[in-house]
């Protein structure tokens, strides 16, 4: 489609991620993680690797992997918003956010029509997979690069969560994710609990998110340097993300 098609069909959508895709088209994403991408421990040569990005929405990190000249990119999510590990508070009171509102839709259940617009608008060849990070199993086969950006949060079960990137891993797995340090306890694992006010459940330190990579299998994990990503229009969003890299 031409780039005057292109638009019209991007507006139609709220976004979660902000995308170039070319000709003077970009989504108008929630966040805008350009400016973040060299924050988050990926290798900047993939080339011959087969990556994982698991939690994909729009696809941003699953197309950046693509970029930096990976062999194979599958991309994973939820096709049904309703498996969400939604708190029970929220689910029964769900309100849409200015963009859903326009869209009709929330940003959930139009996460795989927009990621269909931006590959085709990319000329991309990733694969998206119907299925839950608490699912990855060996039909998908094994990655050298898995990927999983701010979705722990939002889980009911990390270590399970974490347990699945690692049997889906051959070589080295990227956990980012907001953190929340505890004064006075940085070097003790812990997290706060939320799971009714909020669609979050637990906001782990930098210490909780290390040991949730070991316990989850990995055998030496790296942390990367802590980084803010503010969502569109300004302002932080649930404090500051930590990044960690965890080798099988």
């Amino acid at each position: 489609m031409n780039p005057t098609e292109l638009r019209a069909e991007v507006g139609r959508y709220g976004w979660y991620h902000t995308l170039d895709l070319g000709n003077g088209v970009v989504t108008e994403g929630m966040f805008d993680h350009r400016p973040v991408e060299s924050r988050v421990m990926l290798p900047d040569d993939l080339s011959g690797a087969r990556c994982l990005d698991v939690g994909t929405m729009d696809g941003y990190w699953a197309f950046a992997m693509e970029r930096r000249g990976a062999a194979e990119v599958v991309a994973v999510d939820l096709a049904d918003p309703e498996a969400l590990d939604w708190p029970v508070s929220l689910r029964a009171k769900r309100v849409r956010t200015p963009d859903e509102t326009k869209a009709g839709k929330t940003l959930d259940e139009t996460k795989g029509d927009r990621f269909e617009l931006a590959k085709e608008a990319l000329g991309s060849k990733v694969t998206r997979v119907p299925r839950s990070v608490y699912d990855l199993d060996e039909d998908l086969g094994t990655f050298d690069v898995v990927f999983c950006g701010d979705m722990l949060v939002h889980l009911k079960n990390p270590p399970s969560a974490v347990e699945g990137l690692r049997r889906v891993c051959r070589d080295i797995a990227i956990v980012y994710n907001p953190t929340k340090e505890q004064f006075g306890h940085r070097r003790r694992p812990l997290a706060q609990f939320d799971g009714i006010d909020e669609f979050e459940w637990w906001l782990p330190n930098r210490a909780a998110l290390r040991r949730l990579m070991v316990a989850g299998g990995f055998s030496s994990v790296e942390e990367g340097t802590p980084f803010d990503l503010p969502a569109r229009g300004g302002g932080g969003w649930k404090g500051r993300r930590g990044v960690v890299k965890g080798h099988v």
